[in-house]
C-alpha cells in the first residue's frame, strides 16, 4: 500500500547523556559520569517518521546513511518500527550523520552535531523516488536549517512536487540557514502547504515579535494554507485562511527529556490533517503528542496511538 507520509531529509543517530552538567564540565583530560547514555534515532525523518508510524500511519523514508555502524542501525530502527526505506540511500563515502545531546537536570537540551553523509544530501535525492511521493498524502521536509547546501533548491523541488503529485508539503526548519533572506522565504513559503516553526526561529526569519505579526508576515510573503508558531510550554498559534488561534499547551507533570517535542508536534499535526481533523484540532492534538514526548528519555519511546491523543 501507498505510504499516507513522505518524510525526507535529516537522519541522525542520537547519544543523548543525562545529566550532563555543561556548567561545571570536567577539567581538561578528567571524567564526570553520568547517570544514562542512551543511542537512539534523531533528525526530522527518524522522529517525525516513527512517531507516524507508532502514532498509526504509514510512512516512506528518503534520506541518506553512511555505510558503518550508525547508518546499519538506522536501517534496522527503520525497518523494525515499520518505515519503508526503498528510498534511503547508502553513502559508500560519507559516515552516519551523528548528534551528542547533552541533557541536563531540567530536561533542556545541548546539542553537538557531526553533518556526514547528510552535508551530501540533495533534491536528485528525492526527485529519485517521486514514486514514493506521488503514492502520499503528505510530504514532510526537515531540516531546512540543518541541510543548507539544498535550501536555494527547495522551491523548485516543492513546485515539481506539486505539479507532478497530488502530495501536500509541509517543511520544518530545525534552524535558519544563515543567509536567509525575505525573498528566499517567500519563494518557500509560496511553494508549502504547511509552516509552523518555533518562535524563535519566526522571530529570525520576520523580525516580528509577537504570534500575530509573524503570521502578517508570513502571509505578505505569499504563505498559503496553514500557517502557525510553536511556543514551546504555552503551546502554538495556528492560522488557517483569516482565521488564527492560540492553542494552550497540554499540561505535563514532569519533563524528562524535550528531545523530539518538536518532530512528535508535526507528526501529531499531519496525522491529524490526515484525519480530515481542521487546523485547530489538529493544533491541539499535536500539542498533546508533544506533551507525552517529554515523559520519557528518547525522541520517540512514549509516543502511542494516534486515538490516545483524542480530547
Amino acid at each position: 500500500m501507498n505510504p499516507h507520509v513522505v518524510v525526507a531529509g535529516l537522519a541522525v543517530v542520537d547519544i543523548i547523556g543525562k545529566p550532563v552538567n555543561l556548567r561545571r564540565p570536567p577539567k581538561k583530560g578528567g571524567l564526570q559520569q553520568i547517570d544514562l547514555l542512551t543511542v537512539t534515532t534523531g533528525g526530522n525523518v527518524s522522529n517525525v517518521g516513527i512517531d507516524l508510524v507508532k502514532l498509526g500511519f504509514r510512512v516512506a523514508a528518503i534520506t541518506r546513511v553512511g555505510n558503518d555502524s550508525l547508518g546499519r542501525f538506522l536501517l534496522q530502527e527503520f525497518e523494525e518500527h515499520g518505515l519503508e526505506t526503498s528510498g534511503v540511500f547508502v553513502d559508500q563515502d560519507a559516515q552516519t550523520s551523528a548528534t551528542f545531546v547533552s541533557v541536563d537536570g531540567a530536561g533542556e537540551r545541548t546539542f553537538f552535531h557531526t553533518r556526514g553523509c547528510m552535508a551530501r544530501f540533495r533534491a536528485r535525492d528525492v526527485l529519485a523516488h517521486m514514486r514514493l511521493v506521488g503514492g502520499a498524502e503528505w510530504f514532510v521536509f526537515g531540516y531546512l536549517g540543518l541541510l543548507p547546501e539544498i535550501h536555494k533548491d527547495l522551491p523548485s523541488l516543492f513546485r515539481t512536487i506539486r505539479k507532478r503529485t497530488g502530495c501536500r508539503i509541509l517543511l520544518d526548519t530545525g534552524g535558519v540557514p544563515p543567509r536567509m533572506n525575505r525573498r528566499a522565504l517567500a519563494e518557500l513559503l509560496s511553494s508549502v502547504d504547511c509552516f509552523v516553526p518555533s518562535f524563535e526561529e519566526a522571530v529570525r526569519l520576520t523580525g516580528e515579535k509577537t504570534a500575530e505579526t509573524i503570521i502578517r508576515a508570513f502571509r505578505a510573503a505569499g504563505a498559503r494554507g496553514i500557517v502557525g508558531v510553536k511556543l514551546g510550554a504555552k503551546g502554538c498559534y495556528v492560522a488557517e485562511e483569516d482565521r488564527g488561534m492560540y492553542i494552550p499547551a497540554r499540561r505535563v507533570r514532569s519533563v524528562v527529556d524535550t528531545t523530539g517535542a518538536g518532530d512528535a508536534f508535526v507528526a501529531g499535526f499531519v496525522g491529524s490533517l490526515i484525519k480530515g481533523r481542521d487546523a485547530f484540532d489538529a493544533a491541539r492534538i499535536a500539542n498533546a503528542v508533544a506533551a507525552s514526548c517529554v515523559t520519557a528519555v528518547g525522541a520517540s519511546t512514549a509516543i502511542r496511538k494516534f486515538e490516545t491523543y483524542l480530547p
